[in-house]
């Protein structure tokens, strides 16, 4: 990759290799390196169980990354196997774009995160999407059940330590900057699309195309 000043600005003294970053910040301890499991135990599974949000990362085929939230009531992705879970896709916006990245290539990356708790689970692995009924009807909520489900061969699990949620007090409120002033998602669509509307007309807009569906 060319890294060159106009894209990363004045800035000098790059690290270059993984000689100069395990220089910098010294080596993991074994008992960090052999943490990494290669299918989902109790524990794994456990937390996964009371995870209602994780993120997804998949890569489209020119190798530019995505990141995607997936978010629904606690348990909604299931482990069907030390190596197997799934999870059910609710309606959005349409885009699929990790979905259209795992057509091309299948591996995926997901970080699962549980309310109040500073560790995190990073799981490794390939994923289909799949149209099997049964598996569909499994994840129904309000008795409706999913057009698809994404099903995810895991290869690595690991915990992640709670560091970075301590520092950014993430599960404190008491500790959250005001956020008011922050445009919501209709006027970012407004704004960024360039729609000739309000941000309350834009959301009455979709109201009545019926866009806005949460399963």
């Amino acid at each position: 990759m060319d890294h060159t000043a106009d894209q990363f600005g004045a800035f000098t003294d790059f690290l270059t290799s993984k000689e100069d970053l395990e220089a910098l910040s010294g080596p993991p301890l074994p008992q960090i390196l052999s943490k990494e499991l290669q299918e989902l135990d109790e524990i794994c599974r456990d937390f996964i169980a009371k995870s209602p949000m994780c993120i997804l990362a998949t890569a489209n085929p020119g190798g530019h990354l995505d990141l995607s939230p997936r978010g629904d009531p606690p348990g909604f992705v299931k482990v069907l196997g030390p190596t197997l879970m799934a999870l059910p896709d609710r309606p959005g916006n349409k885009r699929m774009d990790s979905f259209h990245n795992l057509l091309e290539d299948p591996r995926i990356g997901l970080l699962f995160l549980v309310p109040g708790r500073g560790e995190t689970l990073r799981v490794r692995g390939t994923a289909r999407l799949c149209r099997d009924q049964t598996l569909l009807d499994s994840m129904a909520i309000n008795k409706r059940s999913p057009k698809l489900a994404l099903l995810v061969h895991v290869r690595t699990a690991f915990m992640h330590c709670p560091k970075c949620i301590m520092r950014s007090r993430f599960w404190q409120p008491e500790k959250w900057e005001d956020t008011s002033d922050l445009a919501d998602m209709n006027a970012a669509m407004v704004k960024h699309a360039h729609i000739q509307m309000k941000p309350d007309e834009w959301f009455q807009h979709l109201l009545k195309k019926g866009e806005i569906d949460l399963y």
